[in-house]
């Protein structure tokens, strides 16, 4: 009997999609997030957001496309991991020789990095590019960063670099500008990979004319949260690096103040808001910590801590700065590296909330991740061939 041809076309048209299915979901499987039994393999998940729209409101006379914006030109190597109108968290992953697509950023950000060289990862070494549009080298960490506009200002200039705590090599963060459009070349033997915390608005002095209309949560009385009682009934404590019970983690002892927006197995997203008048509940930080900050809202000695454990040496000593911005008058972004953190009560004596954000992170990749990247994060094994 003689087969219809529309029927063999039909049939090649299926056998096509079920090929272009089976690839997909390979691709899918590749990067999923890890299940609790996986062992020592650490997965970064896919982006979890639903896109939604927010204004698009570039900082600083940022002149470029948002067809160039970084979540849209290379969204392989910029994955969205939390985004509302106020921030955008993006986990930033740059294999050896990648073909990175020509992209930029159109607000101020804090990177924050727990691998990699802190002397040569993006931002520690200010001007790199200024000068030069194929920047390399030891002093650029092997980095090859050809930009779109040479004269623009957005070129890497003035970037402010928090070194890790004392004591430790990582976290460490970077402060930086919009950037230009630029296509970078990782010329090392392993990927770049750190995290981007993106202001939408870069608060700075304005939030104290306009913190009622920006966080009018924070203009909204808070249900009472009872301090914890100090006793074994709180359970064992957290870790050796933290002794503490868990239970004093700010987002378990502080829900008022602690708002967690992403978590995955290797950190937490955690917003921080402490409304005029209040003192929060003793709480602590189980992680190591970045803090970026993008508001100032007035005198800084209106804020003050009580202590649980006033000898304690995980009372913030050591904690490394990164000043903002060096260019275009800026005061802010700011971060702040941090160790774990001891228990203690914020009080904010002024008139107008404290905000910033906390990343912190549940694992230190560290200098380990040169060598087991493969085994860490296979994915990124595959990322060209997602091209």
């Amino acid at each position: 009997m003689e087969v219809p041809k529309f029927s063999l076309r039909r049939v090649a048209v299926l056998l096509s999609a079920v090929s272009v299915l089976g690839a997909t979901w390979a691709v899918v499987r590749a990067q999923a997030p890890s299940k609790a039994a996986a062992g020592d393999t650490h997965y970064s998940p896919l982006n979890t957001v639903v896109t939604e729209y927010y204004p698009r409101m570039p900082w600083g006379g940022y002149p470029y496309s948002a067809y160039l914006d970084a979540e849209i030109a290379d969204s392989d190597v910029h994955r969205v991991l939390y985004s509302d109108e106020r921030t955008m968290l993006m986990e930033v992953t740059n294999p050896p020789g990648l073909d990175v697509h020509m992209h930029g950023h159109p607000y101020a950000s804090v990177f924050v990095r727990d691998s990699g060289s802190t002397a040569g990862a993006p931002g520690a070494v200010p001007d790199r590019i200024a000068n030069n549009s194929n920047a390399t080298g030891a002093g650029a960490g092997g980095l090859a960063d050809p930009v779109l506009d040479p004269t623009s200002p957005f070129n890497g200039q003035g970037w402010g670099s928090g070194p890790a705590p004392k004591g430790m090599e990582y976290p460490a963060c970077t402060t930086s500008p919009p950037q230009a459009p630029h296509k970078p070349l990782n010329r090392t033997s392993a990927p770049l990979h750190f995290y981007r915390i993106e202001f939408r608005r870069l608060d700075g002095e304005d939030i104290q004319a306009h913190w009622k209309d920006w966080y009018p949560e924070a203009a909204e009385a808070a249900p009472p949260v009872k301090n914890l009682v100090p006793g074994p009934n709180l359970g064992p404590n957290f870790s050796k690096e933290w002794p503490y019970p868990i239970v004093y983690d700010g987002i378990q002892a502080a829900p008022n103040n602690y708002k967690l927006l992403f978590e995955d197995e290797h950190l937490r997203f955690v917003e921080v808001i402490v409304r005029p008048g209040e003192t929060t509940p003793m709480h602590g930080d189980p992680y190591p910590s970045v803090l970026a900050i993008g508001s100032i809202s007035g005198d800084p000695s209106s804020v003050t801590y009580t202590k649980l454990d006033p000898n304690s040496p995980l009372n913030g000593q050591g904690s490394g700065h990164g000043a903002a911005p060096t260019i275009m008058n800026m005061k802010v972004p700011l971060c702040e590296t941090m160790t774990p953190r001891a228990p203690y009560a914020i009080h904010n004596g002024g008139s107008v909330p404290v905000h910033y954000y906390q990343f912190d992170f549940k694992r230190i990749d560290g200098a380990g991740f040169a060598a087991n990247w493969q085994k860490w994060y296979p994915w990124m094994m595959y990322m060209k061939y997602m091209r």
